[in-house]
């Protein structure tokens, strides 16, 4: 499909600056885009590639100040951006609604209209899968476990028994929502289970990342916020709460018990410890560890973490250690020949 600048500039509702008529084939990154197709830029490290790249046109902020044949300028490119990615790169359509033969559902499930079953997805007793609900193939829904509408799960994820899973989520390949909370206590003879047996409550418009683990909690439930995404490779622990739109990026985790608050973002591999507090709005930066509270709209950096500010000044006196000891030594060989004088 093909469009014209002009045409493009009112789906995005920018201001074009340069030929409406310029025709517009597909879209691309910035570094690769050629003739004919559209690239963007959000984040200022890719704006030297306006002077290579091939793009036709560019999205970009209102304050963009480089040169360019045919600009758009949006509010926010990135959101603009996946509007034309949705245009020019169509979403392969879902299954229509159906079960699967090799599908098995309890007697006592409860299934609703319009949903897609997978082959060889298990739902077990008193389960509840909601209208328009897809499930891909090979997955396993536990007793009691409710899975909301137009909710989509793809292959490989295991939900245990008595999870409740809002409208409108995304489960990838590999998650597994309901396991055991790491709740043991160590005895003289060994080590002793502790049941876990509360449960998970994931709130509507969640995304979860392939391979996630959230845990069951102990006696209460582990709880995602309402729009919070999930990166890959995520483990949640027992009685956790996740406060909604959070983003926590891959290869992280939070330990038993801990409360992060709305809007807090967590970078990749960075580990919280259990029972502790993260307040709105806080930022985490990428291997970072946090083993304290964490203050509303604070961004903590470092292992362990600190306030970014004062990590960062840190970080840049130990550059200096080895200047400094050099100039320790001299002045301590100038004292001694000083003492030696006298």
């Amino acid at each position: 499909m093909t469009y014209t600048l002009a045409q493009i500039t009112r789906i995005v509702q920018g201001i074009l600056e340069g030929d409406p008529e310029a025709l517009i084939s597909d879209v691309a990154e910035i570094q690769y885009a050629q003739p004919g197709e559209l690239s963007f830029i959000a984040n200022p490290k890719y704006t030297k590639f306006v002077a290579t790249t091939g793009a036709e046109a560019i999205l970009v902020s209102k304050d963009f100040s480089r040169a360019y044949k045919n600009l758009i300028r949006v509010e926010n490119p990135n959101y603009a951006f996946s509007l034309l990615i949705a245009k020019f790169r169509p979403q392969i359509p879902f299954p229509k609604p159906g079960i699967a033969p090799s599908a098995t559902i309890a007697k006592t499930a409860k299934t609703g209209k319009d949903i897609y079953i997978g082959p060889n997805v298990i739902i077990d007793e008193n389960a509840i899968i909601e209208d328009n609900a897809i499930l891909f193939g090979n997955i396993y829904v536990g007793k009691e476990s409710t899975i909301g509408s137009a909710t989509i799960i793809y292959p490989n994820v295991s939900i245990y028994h008595r999870c409740q899973i809002g409208n409108n989520v995304r489960i990838h390949s590999g998650a597994v929502i309901g396991s055991d909370g790491y709740g043991f206590i160590r005895m003289e003879d060994g080590i002793s289970k502790i049941p876990q047996e509360g449960g998970v409550v994931i709130n509507d418009d969640v995304e979860i990342g392939a391979n996630c683990a959230i845990d069951r909690g102990t006696l209460g439930n582990t709880v995602i916020g309402k729009g919070t995404k999930l990166d890959n490779f995520i483990q949640i622990a027992h009685n956790v709460k996740v406060g909604e739109y959070c983003f926590i990026a891959a290869q992280s985790g939070v330990a038993g018990s801990t409360q992060l608050a709305n809007g807090v973002t967590i970078a990749g591999q960075v580990g919280i410890a259990g029972h502790l507090k993260v307040g709105e709005g806080a930022m985490v930066a990428a291997q970072s560890g946090i083993s304290k509270d964490v203050a509303p709209h604070t961004i903590m950096f470092g292992y362990p973490a600190q306030e970014q500010k004062k990590a960062r000044r840190e970080l840049i006196s130990i550059r200096f250690i080895p200047e400094i000891r050099e100039r320790l030594k001299t002045i301590e060989k100038e004292l001694e020949i000083l003492k030696q004088r006298k």
